[in-house]
């Protein structure tokens, strides 16, 4: 589904386009949301509207439509602007997002450290997406200082909210011993998790996993591995047994690999 896919909303009502058009805020945000189904670009305006008024959940729209080019031109730094608004009365996506901008550049000068603030704000409020951004940071010691013991306790808060980025991240760490101590058969259950959530990496690190160290661990370790699974080598022409030079390399994957900005809801 796409990022900005939500149920069909259904047709506002004329009371709704009413009150938007009187200067309601909350009914033009719903209109916004009503009319962006079918056209991101007409809904943008009454996102603005309701956005100048101070409605939260606006403001954080319009930025990433504005951060996107969704329906508007790209425009980085307005973007930025509406986010920090959104992001000082506590929204959490707007929050996330905006570490985001400053990890990256976009619209402000890039600075990690401020990432992390606006990250560890978001994920303080249980934002799994902030959570992971935010253990990235701390496994490459960037605007923070490097702490992969943290940086596994956030990603262990995000995968157990079922996000497959963190279920995958986690297990890696898990299974080379990054920030806590190896446990192949509980690396295993998280990759699993993220494999049938369609992370198709994590299917071939389950698959490296199950050639390597799975059959070593005693019986009553082994986690419950179905046989129903594609056997990922098949699918994948670069699957191979995991081999300990390669450790370094799935650090930097661990670490490359980005939430992202997400919208809000």
């Amino acid at each position: 589904m796409s990022m900005l896919a939500k149920p069909m909303l259904a047709t506002p009502t004329l009371w709704t386009r009413m009150k938007a058009e009187l200067g309601n805020s909350e009914a033009q945000y719903r209109l916004a949301e009503a009319v962006r189904t079918a056209d991101v670009a007409a809904s943008v305006s009454w996102y603005r509207r309701a956005a100048r008024q101070g409605h939260v959940a606006a403001q954080t729209m319009l930025a990433f439509l504005l951060a996107n080019g969704i329906g508007v031109p790209p425009d980085p730094r307005r973007a930025v602007s509406w986010y920090r608004r959104a992001a000082a009365k506590g929204d959490v996506g707007a929050q996330n997002n905006l570490g985001y901008m400053h990890e990256h550049g976009a619209g402000v000068p890039c600075d990690p450290a401020k990432a992390a603030l606006w990250y560890r704000l978001a994920a303080l409020q249980h934002s799994a997406p902030a959570q992971v951004n935010l253990a990235l940071l701390l496994l490459d010691g960037r605007g923070v200082d490097r702490d992969e013991t943290e940086a596994v306790r956030w990603l262990r808060a995000a995968a157990e909210q079922g996000h497959p980025a963190a279920q995958y991240r986690l297990g890696l760490c898990l299974r080379e011993g990054v920030g806590a101590a190896r446990e192949p058969a509980e690396a295993a259950l998280w990759l699993q998790a993220a494999a049938a959530a369609g992370d198709r990496d994590a299917l071939v690190a389950l698959a490296e996993l199950r050639q390597t160290v799975i059959p070593d661990l005693r019986p009553d370790l082994r986690p419950d591995l179905s046989p129903d699974w594609p056997d990922a080598a098949e699918d994948e022409d670069d699957a191979a047994p995991w081999r300990p030079e390669q450790r370094r390399m799935q650090e930097i994957a661990m670490r490359s690999a980005h939430a992202g900005a997400m919208p809000p809801g």
